[in-house]
């Protein structure tokens, strides 16, 4: 019920910075137009034809669409208020030349307006992390020291912001681990830096302090955050209400095609790596989006102009249905190789073996970095 009322507070920021920064860009911009060649603005009328005409602002409804979509992945909030208000910054620059200095400042200033929105939004939903977030499906992101972030999602934590791969061969520049697959959660704590290497060959710097160490999936990570027991505490009540199995794809699946490449790699020595690994393929699903907003006006448009645009409803339709087919496919097959950086068959890591030099499982001062 609490987690509810988050989200009823969240909402009218989400909305205020995908719809109400666009169109009051916009409509600034059509009152100085108006009051520059001396004619009536009515802001009614103004608001009712942006909200109500066919072919109206599309990046709005598409955002809106996208955070119903994804009201759990909290850390996409920002980027999808970025989808109007950057076309509205866009179209700002273009006409920069014709509009009042004020208009051109506010369609530029419309996209880091509406990130804070969002952002703010999505602590309100986060943030502070109480009982009934803990249980809750609502991502919550945990910044780690020395670089990284993870994200305690519904159903697995994810590991991503690593630095680069250090094998040309890794597939994958992030790692997670479902739930029902933990099998040992624990704060310890590194009295001097260490370097730890994650099953997709990234390396992190652990500087000394609390460490959250996580082992399942054949995977082992070493998280330095310095909330560590809050953090323990979120994956661990998480873990015990969300976790939900997912069978595998059998291991001869083409599914597996990219997490095969790392599951030989955890003994390489690192290599000077130039290649930028591919993440998310996000240019199908745009274009996808496009597209099929493209047909969904073409399909409006035959029932109001005639059959002639039933071709827009097909190339459009075909189009947009390849995209988002070809964009399922891949991250399909990156979440597993994200999943599974190492082969199923592997045994989870003991334990009880010391991780890297100068762990200790009692917790540390800040700063104490030496027994003397």
């Amino acid at each position: 019920m609490l987690t509810f009322l988050r989200y009823l507070l969240a909402a009218p920021l989400l909305v205020a910075g995908c719809a109400g920064v666009p169109i009051g860009c916009q409509l600034l911009s059509v009152y100085t137009l108006r009051r520059w060649r001396d004619t009536p603005f009515d802001v009614g009328a103004e608001l009712a034809d942006r909200l109500t005409e066919y072919d109206g602002f599309w990046p709005i409804p598409l955002a809106l669409l996208l955070l119903v979509v994804m009201w759990r992945t909290t850390t996409m909030w920002p980027r999808i208020a970025l989808v109007p208000s950057g076309c509205i910054a866009v179209g700002g620059l273009i006409t920069a030349g014709f509009n009042e200095l004020l208009s051109t400042v506010a369609a530029l200033a419309a996209p880091l307006v509406a990130w804070t929105l969002a952002w703010l939004a999505a602590r309100v939903v986060s943030w502070p992390v109480t009982g009934d977030v803990r249980r809750s499906p609502a991502e919550v992101a945990v910044r780690l020291r020395g670089g990284g972030r993870l994200r305690v999602q519904s159903r697995r934590l994810v590991l991503d912001k690593l630095p680069a791969p250090v094998h040309p061969a890794a597939t994958v520049n992030r790692v997670a681990l479902r739930f029902d697959r933990i099998s040992h959660v624990e704060v310890g704590a590194v009295r001097a830096p260490a370097v730890w290497r994650f099953a997709n060959i990234s390396e992190l710097t652990l500087t000394p302090g609390p460490v959250l160490r996580v082992i399942g999936g054949g995977q082992e990570w070493l998280l330095p955050c310095d909330d560590a027991d809050e953090v323990r505490r979120l994956v661990t009540e998480r873990a015990a209400v969300r976790a939900k199995p997912e069978p595998r794809p059998p291991l001869e699946s083409k599914r597996w095609n990219m997490a095969k490449p790392l599951w030989n790699l955890d003994g390489d020595p690192p290599q000077r790596n130039t290649q930028k690994v591919q993440s998310g393929q996000h240019w199908l699903l745009v274009m996808s989006a496009l597209t099929t907003l493209m047909a969904l006006f073409s399909v409006y448009r035959v029932f109001t102009d005639g059959w002639g645009y039933l071709i827009g409803v097909l190339l459009f339709g075909g189009i947009g249905y390849g995209t988002a087919s070809a964009w399922w496919t891949f991250v399909t097959s990156q979440r597993l190789a994200e999943e599974n950086p190492r082969s199923p068959l592997a045994d989870d890591p003991d334990s009880r073996h010391l991780p890297v030099t100068g762990w200790s499982s009692e917790p540390i001062i800040l700063g104490q970095t030496s027994d003397m």
